[in-house]
């Protein structure tokens, strides 16, 4: 037919139940001037907008699209159905669509994230850049959603209806779970330094899948019942209704069945491997944190200009034997200097690299030369006791008074001689881990088995 004729049926309905322009645009969320141009014959109505014109009006699809009434004939009872099933399914499919779309930018989000935080070493970058693919992911979940929610109105008169509104909370609470549980698998990149990077590890991936599966559990514990409580208020609504008592019944047997499962697997294995969990994880968290303090290192900042001899240096009572490169890192290089001291002070023998010799006591320190402009290179010496084991990362910025220097500083030589200390206590507390980690697995394979046997015996009862 033609545009006018369909404008014009619309502007007759519209008057026909009363309403003005402006009280239909603010009804479906457009403009009133789409409005207009719909009864003008300017433009026509997007096919998505039919079947919310179609329910705002009381007439179909179909005559909407003629531009005039259908006799019984042409409106016949299972016509009618045949097109109410052809628009359901067609709705499914866009929710399958946006399901897709959102659960492709959560993954992108998760990615981005990765990349430029282990690969690009900029992990603060990386988590805000995936948490804007994380935000769009909800916004377009919840846009979709809503808007095939709308459409669908208050119908649920019928299987397919009550089935997709089912469906629309479903997905959207899913969705939700999914971006919150990513969110928390990024959280970790918010703990690196400014301009750095997560090291791409074992250590690392398990700690973002646990933070991961904390924000996932919470998510579960707090939004499953909700979205429950929701979908069973909305089977006791249809109670009476022939038309969708199988299916509402097919459908609170599943509902009954998720609560019983969500309570009885928390309950029969999730609490259980939890326990051995929390006490593993103590062990090993014991462990962890007295390593990182004994062995890793800490990220510092200093002026170059605060890199002056002290200790035994500051004395001066010392040559220097030798310089050579030992190692070149990208825009920064390492070079081993060798000292000779008459008298070398006793107390600080634990904290440098020495050797006794007839001619006095040779110390080895480390030099670092690094390129701050182009064509202008620092060098300061490690002189401080803290720096004798030597620097893993190392960059230089300019600053109001001069250079500061950032580097990553590996455990001075007392440190690293009472790690070698504690070898043995790091063994046995990872024996420990291994025996905890091995009573949790037949924690597991005693519970899970007994699950199956009282989900068995519930179902009997459905």
């Amino acid at each position: 037919m033609a545009e006018n004729s369909m404008g014009e049926f619309l502007a007759a309905l519209r008057k026909s139940k009363g309403y003005t322009q402006q009280e239909v645009a603010d009804r479906l969320g457009v403009s009133n001037k789409t409005v207009s141009s719909w009864e003008t014959g300017a433009s026509c109505p997007d096919i998505s907008m039919l079947p919310v014109l179609a329910e705002l009006y009381g007439v179909t699809c179909d005559e909407i699209i003629r531009g005039k009434r259908l006799s019984p004939q042409e409106a016949s009872p299972e016509k009618r159905e045949k097109a109410l099933e052809r628009l359901f399914e067609k709705q499914k499919a866009d929710l399958s669509t946006a399901c897709w779309i959102s659960g492709g930018l959560t993954g992108l989000g998760v990615l981005l994230c990765s990349l430029v935080g282990y690969a690009a070493l900029e992990s603060l970058l990386g988590f805000f850049l995936g948490l804007i693919f994380l935000a769009a992911s909800v916004v377009v979940a919840a846009v979709c959603i809503r808007r095939l929610r709308f459409a669908l109105g208050e119908e649920t008169a019928t299987k397919s209806a009550l089935s997709l509104r089912l469906s629309l909370d479903k997905a959207m609470y899913w969705l939700v779970f999914a971006n919150i549980a990513a969110f928390g698998f990024t959280l970790l990149h918010t703990m690196a330094p400014v301009h750095t990077g997560l090291s791409f590890n074992i250590g690392n991936l398990l700690i973002q899948l646990a933070i991961a599966a904390v924000f996932a559990g919470v998510t579960l514990a707090v939004g499953l019942p909700i979205l429950q409580k929701r979908q069973k208020k909305l089977l006791i609504s249809l109670e009476g209704n022939e038309e969708t008592a199988s299916f509402a019944e097919a459908a609170a047997k599943d509902l009954k069945l998720t609560k019983w499962r969500f309570k009885h697997i928390s309950l029969t294995i999730v609490l259980p491997f939890l326990c051995l969990a929390i006490v593993t994880g103590v062990l090993l968290g014991c462990y962890a944190t007295w390593q990182v303090g004994m062995v890793a290192g800490t990220w510092s900042e200093r002026p170059v200009s605060s890199f002056t001899p002290t200790g035994p240096f500051a004395s001066g009572d010392y040559t220097l034997v030798s310089e050579e490169l030992s190692a070149k890192q990208d825009g920064w290089s390492e070079l081993t200097c060798v000292y000779l001291f008459k008298d070398f002070p006793e107390e600080y023998l634990p904290y440098y690299h020495t050797e006794e010799t007839d001619e006095g006591t040779i110390v080895t320190i480390l030099k670092y030369r690094v390129s701050a402009d182009i064509g202008e290179v620092l060098e300061f010496y490690a002189y401080a006791p803290e720096l004798q084991g030597g620097l893993q990362a190392l960059h230089v910025e300019e600053a109001s008074s001069g250079y500061l220097i950032y580097f990553w500083a590996e455990p001075d030589l007392v440190t690293q001689k009472a790690v070698e200390r504690q070898q043995l206590i790091y063994t046995l507390l990872g024996i420990g881990a291994a025996v905890f980690a091995v009573l949790t697995l037949g924690s597991l394979g005693l519970t899970i088995p007994l699950y199956i046997k009282r989900e068995r015996k519930f179902k009997k009862t459905l």
